[in-house]
């Protein structure tokens, strides 16, 4: 009944319209009298009318719809859900809760180990294995072994992350619908591209550069890593250092030394070579010619060969059997109170302590469980205690849940429920044990090597945090003798004293013997034999805590040396942390010249770093006899005071000698090594003034002492010559395919593209038959009724070509990633990357490819194709076309907006930070 209301409201419109065009109405109100009047010739009117019928319905239906609906349902594809459409909902894998607040986002077996559920074949296991080992053989044992060890932690460790890698990109791939990602964005970025490069033939003149004036074409819109060959690193280290944390392990997210080689790695020697292999002409043409080939795919003779965890065997290749020291089993924290407790506080915290309650809980069930002959009393204290593991850990909705496999919890709940009996079958079947390898393995593979990477573990394996200051010994004071031979007899006692133990204890010594809070034999010597400078100075521990001393600069006071007058800033120290009357000066007061800032300034840069909010004016250059005069100091004085105050703030300058000699000394601090130093004092304070100043005035002397006790150097051989960083740079940038890319200038000052509006200026292209309409109409230069047929021809079958063009698209990719042609495609990566021995290709080896592959391209379409469009069109549209892919900057530009389109489509999480790069074209 609705249908026919609304055929009624159809056809009340088509009467308006006849109404308003009188035309159409004279015609109708003719043909009708004609019909009464020769009712004889009704077979021969009938024409018109059927005519004027099909227009009318033909009116009725596109009011309505525009374009006709699929009509070839058999080839209807089932899409999945991408990455970005998939629900934001997090369920929690540990306890299986949507909104889970308790359990982190990112403890997830599959995170940790995303090889964990990926199986693929085991000929295209080997295969890849075959190519990751002769990376490893070429790029990793040809160093590390003759140089630094043989052993087979590191490299291990190397096969756990590349496979983790792999894991990554597979799973990430996995998740995209790669015909609709074709058809959709690719190919619609690639036209875009085809597009600038018609509107810049139309543009050209005689002699001019073609390159160049596609360039100016895409103006702001051209790629900024094709700007030039040094922005195009950068934007490739940019871009590595996105993805780092998306594709390396965890625990190698916070090692600033293993971003920045793995960076540069990635970004100078994989992709930036990369890319120049891509978008070379010649390799184009290569890729043109394996795609137009017709010859079909050979089928496959051999079985399918069963399916094997991603490169299980590869990781696995050479087992580290000896146990580690640093890290434990999970076998061994369970069996060991000592390791049981911190695992617990950090599980605890974690917020993960159902996990190890459970797998404790399950052990002491099954332990009583396992009574041959059970009374009812016993089996009904096991019920009870059944029924308690199911509320807290089972049920849902329980607070301690884990989240276990559904028939798990079923029978699980069956047997609670059932008479107590029945709880005699938790030791015959395999639920509970099920359950328990469940919360064990999560814990293993989990929250295992987590732990190992805690502070509960590096307090088990280094002792608690000391305090920044440690306690002080009391001293006595004594006075020092005067007698030169005593003085010289115990400096001789003590530098042999050092000498000995690094001799004869050896063996015995560890890292903590550098300690000098805590460990003996590092503690400065007593005051009995040797009164340091800083205790004559009030000062009782050359270990000192400046976060709770107070300066100023109150004053300034001029002051005479013989006849030449200066100007000094009395700096008043307040100290907080010691009341008055114990011993220890609480105030004082230094005089420093407007010089010695500077000098200190320049120390600290040298051993601490430039620190950003404390620094002094710029210094300007004086006559080599001028003075500073008043005027000068009072206007610096508030920046000094200020610096001084910044400086007292920092935690790693609160036990500084630097800035301690600043504040307490009354001697000029100055620029030079060891002024009036007292050897005792050097020798006994060395090992703290390397750890707390990094060396500060020490580098004479400890050159000449490592000289005075290393081995002899071995006579020089043949002299390598040094590499020079900038020419290896400018080496790696140069090329003579790219030269510098566009030769344009990165005037911005990020890597991000710019974002005006393309709709304006760019082609705008929403499916198939879009892209078939512009090609017709834009490159072969079709005929006007040619092109109207097209639009008639979409209107009735547009959905209908666009459903079966996917579907013959997903079993084409079907195929490409069947076995033995993933297996092809490695075996042909690993030869040319690895044993592909042939010379250069010569300027006529590519030009005869050239030739090949466009007469590949005509050969491919149809000759009926020919005759439609018209032989001289056709050829000449598909002619520009291959010649816009031969010029290697407009590839190096296509390539990485297509590169661009790919990542954001694999890392949604990048387009957080990057803009989408379809909207570039």
């Amino acid at each position: 009944m609705a249908a026919w209301q609304v055929i009624c409201k159809e056809v009340a419109n088509l009467r308006e319209l006849m109404a308003r065009n009188g035309r159409f109405s004279a015609a109708i109100g003719c043909l009708t009298l004609l019909t009464v009047v020769f009712y004889n010739h009704l077979s021969i009117l009938a024409i018109p009318w059927f005519f004027l019928g099909g227009m009318a319905s033909f009116y009725i239906l596109f009011s309505r719809i525009s374009v006709l609906p699929n009509l070839l349902i058999m080839y209807e594809r089932k899409k999945p859900l991408t990455a970005r459409e998939q629900p934001l909902a997090h369920i929690c894998t540990v306890c299986g809760d949507s909104d889970c607040m308790r359990h982190k986002s990112d403890l997830t077996l599959n995170k940790v180990q995303p090889w964990n559920d990926i199986y693929i074949p085991e000929r295209v296991d080997v295969a890849l294995s075959e190519l990751f080992e002769l990376i490893f053989r070429d790029y990793v044992y040809s160093w590390y072994t003759p140089l630094i060890s043989k052993e087979e932690e590191f490299v291990n460790e190397l096969r756990v992350t590349l496979r983790h890698l792999v894991a990554v990109v597979l799973r990430r791939v996995r998740d995209v619908d790669l015909p609709t990602f074709i058809l959709d964005k690719l190919v619609k970025a690639a036209l875009c591209h085809l597009d600038v490069l018609l509107r810049a033939k139309q543009k050209a003149k005689w002699g001019e550069d073609f390159q160049e004036l596609v360039f100016k074409t895409y103006g702001n819109h051209l790629h900024c890593a094709v700007r030039n060959r040094k922005a195009e690193l950068e934007y490739l280290r940019h871009l590595c250092e996105m993805l780092f944390p998306l594709l390396i392990p965890r625990n190698s997210h916070d090692n600033k030394a293993t971003q920045t080689f793995v960076r540069e790695v990635a970004s100078g020697s994989i992709f930036l070579l990369g890319m120049d292999v891509v978008a070379d002409p010649d390799i184009v043409n290569k890729l043109l010619m394996i795609f137009f080939d017709e010859e079909p795919f050979p089928p496959a003779t051999d079985p399918p060969s069963e399916k094997v965890v991603l490169l299980e065997s590869f990781s696995n290749i050479h087992p580290v059997n000896k146990s580690s020291a640093l890290q434990y089993e999970m076998s061994e924290i369970l069996g060991d109170h000592s390791l049981l407790f911190p695992f617990l506080q950090y599980m605890k915290r974690d917020g993960a302590l159902n996990i190890l309650q459970f797998c404790l809980t399950v052990e002491d069930f099954n332990r009583r469980s396992l009574v041959p002959d059970m009374t009812d009393e016993q089996k009904q204290s096991l019920h009870g205690e059944a029924q308690d593991l199911h509320l807290l850990y089972f049920a849902p909705g329980a607070v301690d849940k884990i989240k276990f496999d559904e028939d798990i919890e079923a029978e699980m709940q069956e047997i609670v429920n059932g008479p107590y009996e029945g709880v005699t079958r938790l030791r015959t079947s395999s639920t509970l044990f099920r359950a328990y390898e469940h919360a064990y393995k999560l814990m293993e593979n989990v929250f295992c090597p987590l732990f190992h990477h805690s502070d509960e573990y590096f307090t088990l394996m280094c002792g608690k945090r000391r305090q920044v200051l440690p306690k002080q010994a009391t001293r006595v004071v004594t006075k020092r003798s005067s007698d030169p031979i005593a003085a010289m007899h115990r400096l001789g006692s003590r530098i042999k004293g050092v000498f000995r133990s690094s001799n004869a204890d050896s063996d015995t010594a560890s890292m903590s013997s550098l300690d000098i809070a805590e460990s003996e034999s590092s503690q400065p010597p007593s005051d009995t034999e040797l009164l340091s400078d800083e205790e004559e100075a009030g000062m009782k521990s050359p270990i000192h805590d400046m976060s709770a001393w107070r300066v100023s600069i109150p004053r300034i006071d001029a002051r005479l040396d013989g006849t030449k007058d200066y100007c000094v800033y009395v700096i008043d120290v307040q100290r907080i942390d010691v009341k008055e009357g114990g011993g220890e000066e609480t105030s004082w007061e230094v005089e420093r010249r407007y010089h010695e800032f500077h000098v200190l300034e320049a120390k600290l840069k040298e051993f601490h770093g430039i620190f950003e909010d404390a620094q002094l004016p710029q210094r300007r250059p004086l006559h080599p006899f001028a003075s500073i005069s008043l005027d000068f100091m009072e206007k610096r004085k508030d920046s000094c005071e200020k610096f001084l105050q910044t400086l007292l703030t920092k935690p790693n300058l609160r036990s500084s000698q630097l800035l301690y000699s600043f504040l307490t000394k009354s001697e000029e601090f100055v620029n030079k090594f060891l002024g009036d130093v007292n050897l005792g004092k050097l020798v006994r304070t060395m090992s703290y003034r390397v750890i707390k100043e990094r060396g500060q005035h020490l580098d004479p002397f400890l050159q000449s002492f490592i000289a005075s006790v290393e081995a002899p150097k071995p006579k020089a051989g043949k002299m390598e010559e040094a590499v020079d960083p900038a020419k290896h740079l400018a080496e790696k940038l140069d090329s003579p395919i790219f030269g510098d890319n566009a030769g344009l200038p990165l005037i911005r000052e990020t890597l991000k593209e710019p974002g005006p509006d393309p709709s304006a200026d760019y082609l705008q292209l929403n499916g198939i038959f879009d892209y078939i309409l512009y090609l017709a109409t834009a490159v072969f230069n079709v005929a006007p009724w040619m092109h109207q047929g097209l639009i008639v021809f979409q209107k009735l079958f547009k959905n209908s070509l666009e459903t079966f063009l996917d579907s013959y698209l997903a079993k084409k990719l079907e195929i490409v990633q069947s076995e033995e042609q993933v297996e092809d495609i490695i075996h042909n990566l690993r030869d040319v990357l690895f044993f592909d021995d042939e010379p250069p290709r010569t300027d006529a080896q590519k030009q005869q490819r050239k030739e090949e592959t466009f007469q590949q391209m005509l050969d491919f379409f149809p000759k009926q194709l020919h005759q439609v469009i018209g032989e001289d069109k056709f050829c000449a549209g598909l002619r520009f076309v291959f010649d816009g892919l031969q010029y290697p900057k407009l590839n190096k530009q296509l390539a990485y907006t297509l590169l661009d389109i790919v990542l954001l489509e694999a890392f949604p999480e990048l387009a957080v930070n990057v803009k989408d790069p379809s909207a570039e074209v």
